[in-house]
């Protein structure tokens, strides 16, 4: 019995190990051409593990120098964070008003809200287009991280209030107004604190739909000055007769990098967070 435990331990391992392999080949693949040489990265013939002289580390100082490529990543981070800020402040309240306050009107909005996550934004470029055009946001960082942060709300709102309903009861409200507080009091010094998994989650989200956007760049700006990094890579290589592969996999190398970081430093709230359960 107790070898046929080991056995089935073993297997379960092995396939585990397996299955994670094959997940990973991609992002394996990816790192390999990011170091290899022009040649390299297009020769069948070339050493699975970049040695030699076919490593180095050209690509990224010639990704990095290339059409004002810093620019475009700190336009990135101004979206994304700006994103992030304007999609958490206003997803709190409104998520908080779902969960616990009774007004005429509430479920529908709610599955309004709920709605605009399922549907698809493509279908709505042209008359979004319009609007921002109208109101003089195209071409500016400013309508992109605004037409970002509107789309990250619904998202952001859903997540908050099923953890405002969940994962902190209303008796701890009512705690806090017995002992004097008002409701904005009560929500400030305990509902926002114990809320911090939730918001954690809900403003890494954003980050992320933010920084990995391409479609509504793509759609509101046409300068170079407004881009993001996202979109200038479609333009800087998406246009070449040799497609430079070791060039592509490192911009790819570079932007994945500002969301691992940022993942990293909030992974111990997304756990809590989507799990409903409180600080």
């Amino acid at each position: 019995m107790l070898n046929e435990n080991r056995r089935s331990k073993a297997l379960l391992w092995g396939g585990i190990a397996v299955f994670t392999l094959w997940a990973l080949l991609p992002y394996l693949w990816v790192l390999r051409t990011s170091v290899l040489t022009n040649f390299a990265a297009v020769d069948p013939n070339a050493p699975y593990l970049p040695l030699g002289e076919v490593f180095t580390i050209e690509p990224f100082l010639r990704i990095w120098g290339r059409a004002d490529f810093p620019m475009f990543f700190r336009n990135s981070i101004i979206v994304s964070l700006s994103a992030m800020v304007i999609s958490v402040l206003f997803s709190i309240p409104g998520a908080y008003a779902f969960a616990r306050l009774d007004f005429p009107g509430r479920q529908v909005l709610f599955y309004t809200a709920v709605f605009t996550i399922m549907f698809p934004w493509i279908v709505i470029t042209i008359p979004v287009y319009e609007i921002f055009y109208n109101l003089g946001l195209v071409n500016t960082l400013v309508g992109v991280i605004i037409a970002i942060a509107i789309f990250t709300l619904p998202q952001n709102i859903w997540l908050l209030q099923g953890f405002f309903r969940q994962g902190i009861p209303p008796n701890i409200e009512e705690a806090a107004l017995l002992d004097g507080n008002t409701e904005i009091t009560a929500f400030l010094r305990i509902v926002l604190p114990l809320s911090a998994p939730a918001i954690g989650a809900a403003a890494l989200f954003s980050f992320l739909s933010g920084w990995n956007n391409f479609l509504w760049v793509f759609i509101l700006t046409s300068d170079e000055d407004v881009r993001t990094a996202t979109v200038a890579i479609h333009y800087i290589l998406g246009s070449d007769v040799l497609r430079e592969w070791n060039l592509l996999m490192a911009a790819v190398v570079i932007l994945v990098a500002p969301p691992v970081i940022f993942y990293g430093l909030s992974q111990r709230y997304v756990g809590e967070g989507l799990g409903g359960s409180g600080g």
